[in-house]
């Protein structure tokens, strides 16, 4: 018996001066004598060895001295095998603080260190990274344990296949990047492997390009994939890469196939038993939501809350997944979590229509990929399917008679990567569960029952005669017990599997309390009964407490005798759908993106026209507008009449800026002044129609998106007047010295359309009012403008208009006989430049205390302002190619156009495009001056057929090869935001904080807004969304994103309100979670606190920390309503897009959770969400005859004053009136400002510097 003379030791050599057959005869010592050898020197290390401490690094040695660590050399391990014990009083080498004398050369600097003659020293390391090293170099540099796989390609040339990987190793490695290359025939014999390796990022990657080339001008042509025995080649890091990648197969044999199909049958029968319609009717967004309202559920039951809510909760979870059956009364945790092992199986189901979106009935291979597991079949004439096989059969306490039918090898890289076999005593055991759980086990593995949180924090309850553990036994008797008899086939199933049972504690009397092995001990068995032996246990049952104890290896399907089996393949439908490489041979599409295809700005036509040819009842519009700082509020006054001779229902679609909010709603008819409610939606809907029906007149606004509105005017009597006030908030953008505040004149059709046909009523005939253009001399606007900085002057270059002004106020007015057309109304307000120069950038509060109650709402505004630009900078855009990208392909083709395009020149550029797997435009980016054909290409060429969304590939690989110090890595993900593996992506962006900024472009009706918002949170980068309905704009959102690109970001801010006592109600903040702000950008914080003057703000600016302080002055403490919306808005956005928590059902919880405020705050502040409509009725008298009243517009609108000027005039043709023609003006604005634009004649104080991206002025 050996004796471990080496345990607990923990051993990191360096023994370069050794030969091979020495270094090997050294490393079996250690190991043979319980000795470990670690790869990378750290605090686990117990011993260095090496025979010269000249052979350790300057940072080595620094671990050496601050972990206390003893230096040996190699004879040291010679000696202890001698006196076959550890000897503690060895004369270990020296590395202290002071040179020692027996090693003088130890702690000499190291550009000045002697080195033996066949160590490399520093001066000559570049050829040590330049040389190429053989296979009989590789005992010396073995790949340390967390090696990772950053880049690799396969290669084919007739008999002969080649591998190239590019490996990175841990930052406390004498090297970083490993390049290596072997080339052998296709049964991987007679290798002939080399490698190299690399301090940076672009040395690698440099050297990866050279091997590729190399081995292509040898003829070698690159393949997806190689034999397996070549396979085994490879790194241990690589062949975890490529277990994953057996799990993404693109083909199957026919016998996986259809054990492939028969598992998803019986699942779906199980699924059909349950719900009351089909699963793929069901979308993913609707599970998420489901999954939260069982955590808020599980929540709900800790805490004691009334049954009611929870029963409320639980109705809603019903409606979202419909089942057959009613709601259960009794609501536990066993409940819970049977309904959340259902989502999951749902999540399962309709997670292949990611690979397979486009067709009716998804594919055996779509079924396959969304399992995440690699199946191979086991023939049963191999050594293989017999071991097994008797290993089934060997251990049987009945007579029963068991067949075994086939035998499938499985394996899951979540199992293959955190397998604790270090445990020890591994045992092949097995499982039998029924064949409509094996979709959720082959997908998720086992999981444990009670007390061990998934994700979701529920707990299962089905507790076994040990506890709450997973349960496996030696004997197929104890499954059969445990299976049944497939529906499809008739056969049961069974799983083998590695289980580290480690220190196992034998029991004989059942316990049901463990939820862990007794201490001391890994895992626990119950001892069958037999005769002479007591115990409660009838069969042999093995239980470990974590699944990292458990790995499957095979999928036995067997039956007894009495089973009725029928395993022929034709009993199912199998439809097999192209390989991805079939699909990529197609031409080219002829509609491929072209730039020039992007619709000029402003391109949709509007115009007053009744869809039935009647005659247009919108007749004028006017406007009131107090603008304070970045936010405004305006009051839109719209005047219908219905010039028929019957009752209508007029519907008026108008857009406003997605940041808007509509906080009023009145109605002014018949001498009677009605104002509109705000009402939970479907409560609003109701009383609309019961108006309508009981002949009274009724009026309902709906907000249709995030930018459209819809006015519904019920029962408009003949020849009537009605004059609508519409009363809404909104931010404003502040762009270098410019404020620009619009009121748009145009939707999109397919939107508007949608809004329009929705049936509000069946009792009155509806006429369909679109939006914008009143006549001429029909439109009005005054609006007063209040600013914390000194204003330069203010233009409009859609209407002329009026002004009077101070230096930090204005007000505005359009000219008489103005009108209203496409292009709306756009106010331009220049600040004045020297100014802005000493305050841009200071932070700056407004405070508002509401004029009847104890509450005060603030607004924190912050411009951050950066010295310098990023000197050095890569992008690489990463597309998406995942088949649910379909729909939305070709806009997303457009947008990484718009960014190759826009991109500078002198800089470098890459594009991935990705799905389960990714391929590169080159190996790392490269400057975009020489590659403009090749990029353009290379983006017309994808096509949305590689599968799923698997982002955390691409952006593992661009982690790894991040850029050296000095250039800023930015990634554009342009997608749709149904990822998969999320948690896995911001793992990864966690990791790399400050290597990489991710920023995110939408695109889709259907995109996963939260997702991308979520990733370009984590990414420190920006979230914008490309809407299709306005492509005009896409082209200002992309320079918008290379801007940001090219600033230093601030991240991490967060704001600390200062309020004047503890006892006060914590504020109430939004957006909570900031996200990361770039030069010239701003920043709008609103919250509810409480007799609060000061907000400290702090963040950071690359690594740097950003402490600064915002209070208010006498000129920013207001009374009103305006900021109490505003942040009532801000709180409903944060819920409605905001994020709430990584984990999209945690987020979707929170939604429910806080769903409830969000309806009392727009109730409170007459605001219209998603949840609630304003609803007006006009009670009518049965006998009351229409009047001919027609009310007075100018009265009504004269009520709201805004001029806060009273004692200035206007400024008129004589007064400084100016007529303006600036060259290329209207050129300038068409591209700018997204609008036809008009000639404007423009009253303003003469500037002493012409406007931004104006070229010259030429005064008349």
């Amino acid at each position: 018996m050996t004796v471990a003379i080496f345990s607990d030791c923990v051993f990191f050599l360096k023994i370069n001066d050794l030969s091979f057959k020495e270094r090997k005869a050294l490393k079996s010592t250690i190991t043979s004598n319980n000795g470990v050898i670690s790869f990378v020197l750290n605090q686990k290390c117990t011993h260095v060895v090496v025979n010269t401490i000249a052979f350790l690094s300057a940072s080595q040695l620094k671990t050496v001295q601050k972990h206390q660590i003893q230096i040996v050399d190699s004879h040291f391990i010679w000696k202890c095998l001698e006196e076959k014990c550890l000897i503690l009083d060895y004369q270990y080498l020296t590395a202290g603080v002071t040179p020692s004398e027996k090693e003088p050369q130890s702690w000499q600097d190291p550009e000045k260190t002697v080195f033996p003659e066949n160590v490399p020293t520093l001066q000559n390391k570049d050829e040590l990274w330049d040389r190429d090293y053989s296979e009989f170099d590789s005992e010396t540099f073995t790949d340390p344990p967390d090696t990772e796989v950053a880049k690799y390609s396969f290669f084919h040339k007739g008999s002969n296949v080649a591998f190239l990987e590019l490996l990175c190793f841990p930052e406390s490695s004498s090297f970083l990047f490993k390049i290596s290359k072997v080339i052998c025939d296709s049964n991987g014999a007679e290798p002939d492997s080399s490698f190299q390796f690399a301090n940076t990022a672009e040395a690698s990657c440099q050297k990866y390009e050279k091997c590729t080339e190399a081995l292509e001008k040898q003829g070698f042509k690159r393949v997806k994939r190689i034999p397996p025995k070549v396979a085994l080649l490879t790194s241990e890091a690589l062949q975890k890469v490529l277990l994953e990648e057996a799990i993404n197969a693109t083909k199957l044999s026919p016998v996986v196939g259809y054990f492939v199909e028969s598992v998803w049958t019986e699942a779906l029968g199980h699924l059909d038993k349950i719900l009351s319609r089909p699963v793929n009717s069901i979308s993913l967004n609707d599970v998420s939501k489901a999954e939260g309202i069982l955590l808020q559920v599980r929540k709900a039951l800790d805490t004691g809350t009334e049954p009611g809510d929870i029963s409320k909760a639980m109705a809603e979870f019903y409606r979202l997944i419909p089942h057959k059956k009613p709601m259960l009364v009794n609501i536990n945790k066993k409940l819970l979590s049977t309904k959340q092992d259902l989502c999951q199986l749902i999540r399962d189901m309709v997670s292949v229509c990611e690979t397979n979106l486009s067709k009716p009935n998804p594919s055996i291979l779509a079924k396959y990929q969304a399992l995440r597991c690699q199946i191979e079949h086991v023939e049963s004439d191999t050594e293989e399917f017999h071991q097994v096989s008797q290993q089934i059969r060997e251990n049987k306490h009945c007579e029963e008679s068991i067949k075994i039918l086939k035998i499938f090898r499985v394996g899951k890289l979540s199992e293959a990567t955190g397998f604790q076999r270090n445990l020890g005593n591994v045992k092949s055991l097995l499982h039998a569960s029924s064949p409509s759980h094996f979709v959720g086990i082959l997908s998720r593995g086992l999981l444990l029952p009670k007390n061990v949180e998934d994700d979701l924090g529920l707990e299962r309850t089905d507790i076994g005669n040990l506890g709450s553990g997973i349960y496996f036994s030696d004997s197929i008797s104890t499954g059969v017990k445990y299976s049944e008899p497939s529906v499809t086939n008739g056969a049961r199933l069974l799983l083998v599997c590695d289980v580290a049972l480690g220190n196992c504690k034998d029991l004989y009397k059942r316990d049901f309390s463990l939820t862990e092995a007794p201490n001391g001990f890994d895992s626990v068995h119950g001892v069958r009964q037999v005769p002479g032996r007591k115990s409660d246990f009838e069969d042999d049952e093995f239980v470990v407490y974590s699944k990292d104890q458990v790995k499957m290896r095979y999928v036995v399907q067997f039956c007894t005798a009495k089973d009725q089996v029928n395993m022929e393949h034709d009993k199912l439908p199998v439809w097999v759908e192209p390989t991805e490489e079939d699909v990529g041979e197609e031409p080219v599409q002829a509609e491929d993106p072209m730039l020039e295809n992007l619709p000029e700005p402003r391109s949709i036509k509007g115009g007053l026209q009744s869809v039935q040819g009647n005659q247009i009842p919108l007749e004028n519009i006017h406007v009131k507008g107090r603008m304070m700082d970045l936010v405004v509020e305006v009051i839109i006054f719209q005047t219908y009449i219905n010039k028929s001779s019957v009752p209508i229902e007029a519907k008026y679609v108008f857009p406003l800026d997605s940041t808007a909010a509509v906080c009023g709603f009145e109605a002014f008819i018949n001498g009677k002044h009605v104002i509109g409610e705000v009402k939970e939606k479907k409560q609003a809907h109701q009383e609309y129609r019961a108006a309508i029906r009981e002949g009274h007149g009724a009026y309902l606004m709906d907000q249709d998106a995030d930018d459209i509105f819809t006015v519904s005017v019920g029962n408009l009597p003949p020849n009537a007047t009605v004059i609508i006030k519409i009363t809404y908030i909104t931010e404003l953008n502040l762009e270098y010295e410019t404020v620009d505040f619009s009121i748009p004149g145009t939707v999109a059709s397919w939107q508007k359309d949608k809004a329009l046909k929705e049936n509000t009523q069946d009792t009155v005939e509806k006429i369909c009012v679109e939006e914008s253009g009143v006549s001429k001399g029909c439109f009005s606007l005054e609006m007063s403008v209040e600013m914390s900085f000194k204003i330069h002057s203010i233009m409009s270059y859609t209407h002329n208009i009026l002004m009077k002004k101070t230096d930090c106020k204005a007000v505005i007015a359009t000219e008489k006989d103005s009108s209203f057309d496409d292009g709306g109304f756009r106010l331009i307000i220049y600040l004045e430049p020297t100014f802005l120069q000493s305050s841009w950038n200071q932070p700056r509060m407004w405070v508002e205390k509401h004029p009847d109650e104890d509450s005060e709402a603030c607004m924190l505004v912050f411009l951050p302002d950066f010295e310098t630009n990023i000197q050095s900078w890569d992008l690489t855009i990463l597309l998406d190619c995942s088949n649910s990208m379909e729909s939305t392909f070709q806009s997303a083709k457009q947008i990484a156009l718009l960014a190759a395009n826009f991109f500078n020149s002198w800089l470098s550029i890459n594009i991935i495009s990705f799905g389960t797997s990714f391929k590169e435009f080159c190996v790392c980016p490269k400057e975009k001056n020489n590659l403009i054909p090749e990029l353009v290409q290379f983006i017309k060429m994808a096509k949305p057929n590689m599968g799923n969304t698997e982002l955390w590939k691409p952006l593992q690989s661009l982690c790894l090869l991040a850029p050296s110090s000095g250039t800023m890595q930015n990634v554009l993900l342009i997608s749709d935001g149904h990822i998969q593996n999320e948690n896995r992506v911001f793992q990864i962006l966690k990791k790399n904080a400050g290597k990489v900024r991710l920023f995110t472009c939408g695109v889709g009706a259907t995109a996963n807004r939260h997702m991308l918002r979520c990733l370009a949170q984590y990414g420190a980068g920006f979230f914008e969304f490309f809407e299709d309905k306005s492509k005009s704009n896409w082209e200002k959102k992309m320079e918008a994103q290379l801007e940001k690109m090219n600033s230093p970001a601030c991240t991490s801010a967060s704001v600390k309100w200062v309020q004047f006592s503890e006892n006060d109600p914590e504020p109430v903040q939004a957006p909570a979670h900031i996200p990361a702000l770039f030069k010239n950008s701003c920043l709008l914080v609103y919250g509810f606190a409480p007799r609060c003057t000061q907000a400290k703000l702090q963040a950071l600016i690359d690594d740097k920390e950003l402490d600064t302080m915002a209070s208010t002055t006498e000129l920013q403490k207001t009374t009103g309503t305006m900021l109490h919306k505003l942040t009532a808005r801000a709180v409903i956005r944060d819920y409605e897009d905001g994020f709430l928590h990584e984990k999209e059902h945690e987020h979707e919880m929170k939604k429910q959770q806080t769903k409830s405020l969000i309806i009392e705050l727009s109730k409170k502040y007459s605001i219209v969400t998603q949840f609630t409509s304003f609803v007006a009725v006009e009670k009518r008298d049965a006998q009351e005859k229409p009047k001919d009243y027609v009310p007075n517009v100018l009265e009504i609108i004269s009520a709201e004053v805004v001029d806060i000027l009273p004692y200035m005039t206007w400024e008129t043709e004589k007064n400084k009136k100016i007529g303006v023609d600036f060259p290329g003006w209207k050129e300038n604005f068409c591209g700018c400002y997204g609008g036809p634009v008009s000639v404007v004649s423009v009253v303003y104080s003469i500037p002493r510097s012409p406007p931004p991206r104006l070229e010259s002025v030429s005064l008349h």
